[in-house]
C-alpha cells in the first residue's frame, strides 16, 4: 500500500502525496521473473526495452552474476534472483527505486553481495528506500530510519546520537564486582514488568525509548541506553552500536558483510541481526578473546 501510494498506483483517502519525479520504479517481495529465460535472456531484453546503451557484460561482475549468467532463472537461488532483479531495475537507471524487504529469506552471504551490487546504483545517483519489519536490516542499508505508526504516521528513527558525556565504561570509583540482584523494570498499564539480565536478548533504543527484546516482544523502559549499559556491563551487556545493548552470551555469529559493515547473530534467532559498529569490534575482541 505504501509504495502503490508513492508510485500513483493508488489515491490516498485524504490529504495528497507530492512527487518531484515520475521516474521511479517498485519491486515488491513477491515479484516474479521469467523463469524460462536465461539471465543473459532476460536482461538483454529489458535492455532493448530500457534502451541502455552499455554492454550487459561490463556489469555482470558487479551484480555477482557471472557464474549464472546463462542459466536460466527457474534454477537460481533465492539470492542470485534478488541480484538480477536488482540489476533490471538499474538499467532503466530511475531517479528512484522502492524496494519491499530486500533481504526476506536471504542468505549471509546473499545479503552481503546484494549490498555490494546496491552500490552500483547510489554510484549512479540512483536514490533508494526500502521497507522491512526489522530495523537492523534498514541499518544495514541507510543512516536514515523510519517508523510507521498506526496512529501518527511515519516518525524519524532516533538513533541515540551519542554526546560527549556519554561513557561505555564503568566510573573509577564504581566497583567492578557484580551486585547481587539487579533487574530491568518495564511498566505496562498498571503493570511493572521485572526482568533478570539473562533473560533479555538485546536492547534497542527507539525514537530514545529503550526497549527490551526477549525473543519476538519487545517492552519500553524508563531507563536510558547509557544507564543500562552503565548497569548491565557486569552482567555480559556490550554496546555494539548506538542503538543497541547486546546480551553476549546470546551472540553466536559475527559476520562482515563489507570492509566496514559488521553484523552480529544470535543464538536461536537468526533473523535478529544486531549492527556492529566498526569502532566497536576492537573492543569486543577484546572482551569475549576472540
Amino acid at each position: 500500500m505504501f509504495f502503490e501510494l508513492i508510485s500513483g498506483k493508488q489515491y490516498p483517502s485524504s490529504g495528497h502525496i507530492n512527487r518531484s519525479t515520475d521516474s521511479l520504479l517498485v519491486e515488491s517481495k513477491d515479484d516474479g521473473l521469467y523463469d524460462d529465460l536465461t539471465v543473459q535472456g532476460y536482461l538483454k531484453f529489458f535492455k532493448n526495452i530500457a534502451d541502455f546503451r552499455d554492454p550487459l557484460e561490463e556489469y555482470i561482475a558487479t551484480f555477482s552474476l557471472s557464474d549464472v549468467w546463462k542459466t536460466k532463472i527457474k534454477k537460481l537461488t533465492k539470492d542470485q534472483r534478488k541480484r538480477v532483479s536488482l540489476y533490471r531495475m538499474f538499467l532503466f537507471t530511475p531517479e528512484v527505486v522502492l524496494i519491499e524487504d530486500p533481504f526476506n529469506d536471504l542468505t549471509d552471504e546473499g545479503i552481503e553481495l546484494y549490498l555490494k551490487s546496491l552500490e552500483q546504483l547510489r554510484t549512479n545517483n540512483i536514490a533508494t528506500l526500502f521497507t522491512s519489519n526489522y530495523t537492523e536490516d534498514l541499518l544495514l542499508l541507510s543512516n536514515e530510519v523510519y517508523r510507521y505508526h498506526r496512529l501518527t504516521g511515519l516518525e524519524k528513527t532516533d538513533l541515540a546520537e551519542e554526546t560527549d558525556g556519554d561513557t561505555r565504561k564503568n566510573d573509577e570509583s564504581e566497583s567492578n564486582q557484580p551486585k547481587n540482584v539487579f533487574k530491568v523494570t518495564c511498566k505496562l498499564e498498571d503493570k511493572t514488568i521485572f526482568f533478570s539480565p539473562d533473560e533479555i536478548d538485546f536492547i534497542e533504543s527507539i525514537n530514545s525509548v529503550s526497549n527490551i527484546r526477549i525473543d519476538d516482544e519487545y517492552f519500553p523502559t524508563d531507563l536510558t541506553m547509557n544507564e543500562l549499559e552503565n548497569k548491565l556491563s557486569k552482567f555480559g551487556f556490550f554496546r555494539c552500536h548506538r542503538s543497541y545493548l547486546v546480551n553476549l552470551q546470546r551472540v553466536s555469529e559475527l559476520i562482515s558483510y563489507s570492509k566496514n559493515s559488521y553484523t552480529l547473530i544470535l543464538k536461536g534467532n537468526p533473523s535478529a541481526k544486531l549492527p556492529l559498529s566498526r569502532n566497536r569490534l576492537e573492543e569486543m575482541k577484546q572482551l569475549i578473546e576472540f
